[in-house]
């Protein structure tokens, strides 16, 4: 005869209860332990800085600082510091409002003078962190006295052409330019043909460009 499985297990647990004669069965709860955390506040997040136009492109504006020197390889010397604002009218094609300052060393009586100018850059290669770069531009001279000494006057136009290169410096914009131009001075004939005798010159320059 087989018995039930139910009958089976009603056995045991009748086998077990002397186990437990005149003892209380104990049930020991250990809770997992309880923390509270305080979290931190999220950090802010901070906006990212501003990215530097890149150079060259349309609608972006300039800034520069610079010197050089003008060597006639006759007589003459000329030294320059400038300093100018530029605007990107196209990408590549920069417009140039410059202003400068001459100190002219020739025979006779030396000469100091102020020179704006017009220039029209434009860059034809751009890599980015370097381009190179050919300007035409013309200017007004006003000096101290006449330029050339001995059948020059005081006031000259300085047409001009040359080529250069710029160096991105940082991150920032900063970029560290080098040229070299012809340099001329003459007034046009504006007081006749005996009074027109120019200066033809090389100018290297140096200059540091920074965003605007």
């Amino acid at each position: 005869m087989r018995s039930s499985p139910s009958i089976a297990i009603a056995a045991l647990c009748l086998a077990a209860l002397p186990a437990f004669a005149g003892e209380t069965p104990t049930i020991t709860v250990n809770p997992a332990p309880f923390e509270y955390r305080a979290e931190p506040p999220a950090a802010e997040v901070e906006a990212p800085a501003t990215s530097v136009a890149a150079f060259g492109a349309a609608d972006t504006r300039w800034w520069s600082v610079g010197t050089g020197v003008a060597f006639d390889f006759e007589d003459g010397t000329s030294f320059n510091v400038h300093g100018s604002l530029s605007y990107f009218v196209a990408e590549n094609i920069e417009t140039v409002g410059e202003l400068g300052a001459w100190y002219y060393s020739q025979p006779g009586e030396d000469a100091f003078g102020i020179n704006p100018a017009f220039v029209l850059r434009w860059h034809f290669i751009n890599k980015g962190s370097w381009t190179a770069f050919a300007d035409v531009g013309i200017g007004a001279l006003l000096v101290s006295s006449d330029v050339p000494a001995d059948n020059g006057t005081s006031f000259n136009f300085t047409p001009r052409a040359g080529i250069g290169l710029t160096y991105a410096l940082d991150d920032a914009g900063t970029r560290l330019q080098l040229g070299l131009r012809w340099a001329h001075v003459s007034n046009a004939r504006i007081t006749g043909h005996d009074d027109n005798f120019g200066v033809d010159a090389a100018m290297p320059y140096v200059g540091l460009v920074f965003p605007f």
